[in-house]
């Protein structure tokens, strides 16, 4: 649904919220319908400043996808993200499956407490 348009992606276009998620264990996502928000959940991430839990609040959200197909086989871990366009990302797994969020602002990350 979304793949044809990835080939333009640039990483400086990744808002800080997105960087150094490489390795980090998604724990969950919530879609919250009526605020249209999507908020993914992540129990840590080898850089030093994401060990502790966290998530990742993405607002104004007019599309999700999750598929769960584990082309490459199962995990947890987060390989890459890239910013397609303005305000559409994709999470690339280590599973090989493609998290796409389309959000009219750039996401938030806090760390959980």
């Amino acid at each position: 649904m979304f793949q044809e348009n990835r080939e333009g992606a640039n990483m400086s276009d990744i808002p800080e919220a997105l960087s150094n998620l490489h390795d980090a264990t998604l724990t969950s996502i919530e879609f919250e319908w009526g605020a249209r928000r999507c908020t993914l959940r992540f129990h840590g991430a080898p850089d030093q400043d994401l060990q502790r839990p966290f998530l990742i609040a993405f607002d104004d959200v007019t599309e999700v996808s999750i598929p769960a197909e584990s082309p490459w086989g199962p995990s947890q871990a987060l390989l890459e993200v890239d910013c397609v366009e303005p305000g559409k990302y994709v999470l690339v797994m280590q599973s090989g499956d493609e998290i796409w969020v389309v959000s009219g602002k750039e996401p938030v990350r806090t760390t959980e407490s």
